[in-house]
């Protein structure tokens, strides 16, 4: 299948520095709070010639770089450049997919019977919408799968297109590096262990022997070195979510004003007329946070539902043990992914639940009545239970209704 991969390099930095164009040719990171310490997330190519790296404690890239500029992370510009970024191409060729593993990278489905000529025009078309609807350059590559169009947008600079015509995809992958194989860390070093340097070399080994060294992956290898990928294309299904913010009277960290803020959000959208008949099946809380910057994570749900109640108590568990860098502004909430109501079968016993309950209570009242008002059963109650006392991990507390 016909593909083209838009890829934007370091998509983070390129909006970084689309923002605000004083920040130049400098040595730029993105760094984000993870344990109790900042790492980087992104780094400009001039701080990746430094030596800094994805993954690298903020400390040691100071050391090695003092003027290193750092920023912090705003992932709801990232989000919404991202969407951006996906309607854009998604206007100029109808089918597309974001990559799971990259940000900033698409692959967007192109005439299979179209001339060579015809596909160049059609990845022109996607560099002008990329470069209007996003703001930045993206390089595309054009090829048969999505390794081939991957691997092309990879070596195309910014601004830049490159086809790989139909049937020369070995010759196109074989002088490259064997870097560019969509492989784990250790078969790459095994393949460096073999003097295996570039795909050329790999695709010269039989399949059988790459079976027998690199197992499950073997296959996989033998099968991009010669340019295949069977990799399939799945295109989005565009929904239009439910969404609303709500600012914050005064800035705070505080989580019970932010689950205030929620639980009226949560009313909010509930309420509206798209979610009629509608079930939650994903959510994406924002928060924009004082002085720049902002928060945001997506939660899937384990069962769709439109309870408010649900829906609060899976953001309180996300609220409640949140560190932020600085106070909440505004809180943004929404439903990404919905779905039509479904039916549940109920328990066939259900009618007789609350009889029973009744019954259990009456025959409690009797006993504590019989005894001299003393309960007579109880229940067991976890107290301590990281206690290295087994009598003192749980208490047995009186069963009075």
């Amino acid at each position: 299948m016909r593909l083209a991969c838009i890829t934007i390099p370091h998509f983070r930095i390129a909006l970084e520095r689309a923002r605000a164009p004083d920040l130049g040719r400098q040595a730029i990171a993105i760094g984000e709070a993870l344990s109790g310490d900042r790492t980087i997330i992104d780094c400009s190519p001039e701080a990746a010639a430094l030596g800094i790296r994805r993954g690298m404690p903020l400390r040691d890239a100071r050391t090695m770089a003092p003027d290193l500029v750092v920023l912090p992370p705003d992932p709801v510009f990232y989000r919404r450049a991202a969407d951006a970024l996906l309607d854009a191409i998604e206007d100029t060729e109808p089918r597309v997919e974001a990559a799971d593993d990259a940000e900033g990278t698409v692959f967007a489905a192109i005439d299979q019977a179209a001339e060579a000529e015809a596909q160049q025009r059609a990845g022109e078309r996607l560099l002008r919408a990329v470069r209007a609807g996003a703001g930045v350059e993206a390089s595309v590559g054009i090829g048969e799968g999505k390794f081939i169009a991957w691997t092309a947008a990879t070596v195309s600079a910014p601004g830049e297109l490159t086809f790989v015509p139909a049937g020369s995809e070995q010759a196109f992958v074989g002088p490259l590096g064997t870097s560019f194989l969509p492989v784990s860390y250790a078969t790459q070093r095994k393949l460096a262990l073999y003097a295996l340097s570039t795909i050329g070399e790999v695709a010269a080994v039989e399949i059988g022997a790459l079976q027998a060294q690199f197992g499950r992956e073997g296959r996989q290898l033998w099968e991009l070195a010669r340019g295949i990928d069977p990799a399939p294309f799945v295109p989005r299904a565009r929904s239009e979510p439910v969404s609303g913010t709500l600012a914050m009277p005064s800035a705070t960290v505080n989580s019970a004003a932010l689950l205030i803020a929620a639980q009226q959000l949560i009313g909010r959208l509930t309420t509206r007329p798209a979610m009629r008949h509608r079930l939650v099946r994903q959510l994406r809380l924002r928060l924009a946070l004082l002085g720049g910057g902002s928060w945001e994570h997506t939660l899937t749900l384990r069962e769709p539902t439109a309870d408010e109640e649900a829906l609060l108590f899976v953001l309180k568990k996300l609220i409640e043990p949140l560190q932020l860098t600085a106070p909440v502004e505004e809180m943004g909430l929404e439903f990404i992914d919905l779905s039509g109501e479904t039916g549940k079968q109920r328990s066939l016993l259900f009618a007789e639940q609350p009889r029973r309950r009744a019954q259990l209570i009456a025959t409690l009242h009797q006993l504590k009545a019989r005894f001299g008002g003393e309960p007579q059963v109880a229940r067991v109650v976890e107290v301590e239970p990281w206690s290295r006392i087994p009598e003192r991990r749980y208490a047995l507390i009186d069963y009075d209704l």
